[in-house]
């Protein structure tokens, strides 16, 4: 077994031809900071190159999956001041690489398996969609929360229609719904939901079912239904753009009323 450690909240755990890739922010429910983003492009240049690996486990530490976003960092881009007119708003290049992010997995020879335990929200959920088969536990916690707080869920959408079809993706992205581990399965999100206890035998399962195919045909047939459903980057460069706007407008008021525990301005109960 050798153990990689590119940055100090992600853990690379490799064993034989499996590699198991930890979010290792626990206390902070594995919500996504720059290094284990920048972690996650070391990892995926790696692996373009080495054809001994044939599978890659996305897991969290502390029984959470990634609670999206680290609230840190969306503070540090709050406070950024506005562009000059005329001037690129330097938000956009932010967002817009974690689309980058999530086409490198999307584009891995290996087969991506995510281990969805506890939350799996925002950009937790763009994980979830890049992976060729995602298991989750019966509790675990999902949602597409950005619009809730005036935010959209920018790099993740293209990804989570192609993977859910554009009526469920349209179902969750405009609700903010919260849905458990047999909705993410009823939807299409993932493929397996299993009951807490026994999420290491269904993963075992999985790998052994990965790990009877050989692996020049897996990676062969991962391109070519890559290309029958691609991303075009185009929509990804247009939602960051709208990622930046929106933080700069109802995002600030959207995160003023999470931290004060209060129902931003434009909730309404209906009639």
């Amino acid at each position: 077994m050798t153990v990689l450690e590119p940055a100090p909240d992600l853990t690379i755990d490799r064993r034989q031809s499996v590699v198991r890739a930890q979010f290792n922010r626990p206390n902070q429910k594995n919500a996504l900071n720059a290094a284990i983003i920048d972690g996650l492009f070391d990892l995926c240049a790696s692996l373009r190159e080495d054809r001994q690996a044939r599978a890659l486990v996305l897991r969290g530490a502390g029984g959470t999956f990634c609670a999206g976003g680290d609230v840190k960092d969306f503070g540090r881009q709050l406070m950024t001041p506005d562009p000059e007119p005329g001037a690129v708003d330097p938000l956009i290049a932010i967002n817009r690489r974690f689309g980058d992010l999530l086409l490198e997995l999307d584009a891995l020879p290996q087969v991506v398996v995510s281990v969805v335990e506890g939350a799996a929200f925002a950009g937790g959920l763009g994980f979830v969609a890049v992976s060729d088969i995602a298991i989750a536990a019966s509790d675990a916690r999902f949602s597409i929360s950005e619009a809730t707080l005036g935010l959209v869920p920018a790099q993740i959408a293209p990804f989570l229609v192609r993977k859910i079809g554009l009526f469920n993706a349209r179902r969750l992205a405009l609700t903010g719904l919260r849905f458990d581990g047999a909705a993410a399965r009823d939807f299409g999100l993932v493929s397996d939901c299993v009951a807490p206890g026994e999420v290491d035998e269904a993963l075992a399962a999985v790998l052994g079912d990965v790990l009877r195919c050989e692996p020049e045909a897996v990676a062969a047939t991962k391109a070519i239904l890559r290309r029958a459903a691609p991303i075009d980057p185009a929509i990804l460069d247009d939602a960051a753009s709208a990622f930046a706007r929106g933080l700069r407008k109802a995002g600030r008021v959207g995160a003023a009323a999470f931290a004060s525990k209060a129902p931003p301005p434009w909730v309404e109960k209906p009639d």
